[in-house]
């Protein structure tokens, strides 16, 4: 359970980085396959990239990967998206390295709290030649 003071952290953190949309968004707005939401945090919710479609994890993201991720970086050219805690990025890291993919971006968006790991906006993307689509 989150306490007041943790909320105001996230809130203030939040504030000074997800208050500067454009410049977000200006890293890369190439679309991803899917984007990934950490309901831990209230305000991960809205897509900072365009996705095709969301997924919304509560830090664990063993379904998401066996549901979804898996699948997806089978096929060529796949990437995805998010704003998770930053122990959940790192599961997703070290599963896409076995898929030929990389973390290509990485903002931290709020400082961690005594309850919540940092937040952090990342992309996924293919870094080898065979993992990248074909034209």
């Amino acid at each position: 359970m989150m306490e007041r003071r943790d909320v105001i952290k996230l809130g203030a953190g939040a504030s000074l980085t997800l208050g500067l949309p454009a410049r977000a968004l200006a890293a890369d707005t190439r679309p991803v396959d899917l984007w990934v939401a950490d309901s831990r945090y209230p305000f991960a919710g809205a897509p900072m990239a365009p996705a095709l479609r969301a997924f919304s994890i509560d830090g664990d993201v063993t379904d998401l990967w066996r549901d979804l991720v898996d699948p997806l970086w089978r096929q060529p050219g796949t990437g995805l998206a998010g704003l998770t805690g930053r122990d959940a990025l790192f599961v997703l890291e070290q599963l896409a390295w076995s898929r030929g993919r990389r973390v290509v971006e990485r903002a931290s968006y709020a400082p961690e709290t005594t309850r919540l790991p940092q937040l952090v906006r990342w992309r996924i993307a293919p870094h080898h030649p065979s993992t990248k689509a074909h034209p």
